[in-house]
């Protein structure tokens, strides 16, 4: 009996060694996404993105370029779907501007008078975060500098997948969930709600946020990663399924460049 008491002690004493702490975790995340070296090295970012909504029995493609300058831009242009014109979230390091089409108003819809207006201050202080380029592949990578906390919750199965369960927390308490892959340490899943919803889909301020007014406020959204792509040594999600509700929407990336040259017309409301 004793003998299997110093056993269970030995076993006991090795899982406690063997176990990750959030940030041994964080780092190794890091690693797998290209390391600290290149992914600090990013200045500019650009992509496209098709996000395939199922509205009504219709499959509706979104199309977007997205451009990020690290700290001084992020711009999100939104082409057209059924016949409206296409809008766009302009931030920069001192202002934020959305451009919204004119929607014809029926039955007990208003409709909505277009044009480019610019963000008052709390609008502009929601989506700000989104200038920090390196919010585009993991929030987790630079969150102490953002005054955020870290905390393991332990491990969990996302798809059959092992994960690691982080929970992240902002400075102004709202939480968040990362699920990062146990053998990889690629990020898996993130599951976010209310406000968090429009922040890190980069359309909070802006006129699809707008839209959708503050119905996302008491959902939950999953977001699954379920690809990525490699380019310059770093790895940028390529197909993301987002469960929100009842419904399924999948984005697809495309067109990825890193560290290219930016046209100055999209620093510019116009």
């Amino acid at each position: 009996m004793k003998k299997l008491y110093t056993l269970i002690l030995l076993a006991l004493l090795q899982s406690f060694s063997n176990a990750q702490t959030v940030d041994e975790i964080i780092t190794n995340h890091i690693a797998a996404n290209g390391g600290f070296d290149k992914l600090n090295a990013l200045q500019t970012l650009q992509y496209t993105s098709t996000m395939k909504l199922n509205m009504m029995g219709m499959q509706i493609d979104v199309n977007s370029t997205n451009i990020i300058e690290n700290n001084k831009l992020y711009r999100k242009n939104i082409s057209g779907v059924m016949g409206m014109k296409g809008s766009y979230t302009l931030v920069t390091d001192t202002a934020g501007y959305v451009s919204i089409p004119s929607v014809q108003g029926y039955g007990d819809f208003p409709g909505i008078e277009g044009g480019i207006s610019k963000m008052d201050a709390d609008k502009y202080s929601a989506i700000k975060q989104k200038l920090n380029l390196l919010e585009e592949f993991s929030a987790l990578i630079n969150y102490k500098e953002k005054g955020f906390t870290a905390e393991l919750i332990g491990k969990t199965k996302v798809d059959k997948v092992e994960c690691y369960k982080i929970k992240l927390i902002a400075k102004d308490g709202e939480s968040s969930l990362f699920f990062i892959d146990a053998a990889n340490y690629l990020l898996k899943q993130i599951e976010v709600s209310g406000k968090q919803i429009s922040s890190i889909m980069g359309i909070r301020g802006g006129p699809m946020g707008d839209m959708m007014g503050g119905r996302m406020d008491k959902q939950k959204m999953n977001m699954i990663y379920h690809s990525y792509t490699e380019i310059g040594g770093v790895k940028f999600p390529s197909k993301i399924i987002i469960q929100f509700g009842a419904s399924d929407i999948e984005i697809e990336n495309s067109s990825i460049e890193i560290n290219e040259a930016i046209d100055k017309k999209w620093y510019v409301a116009n």
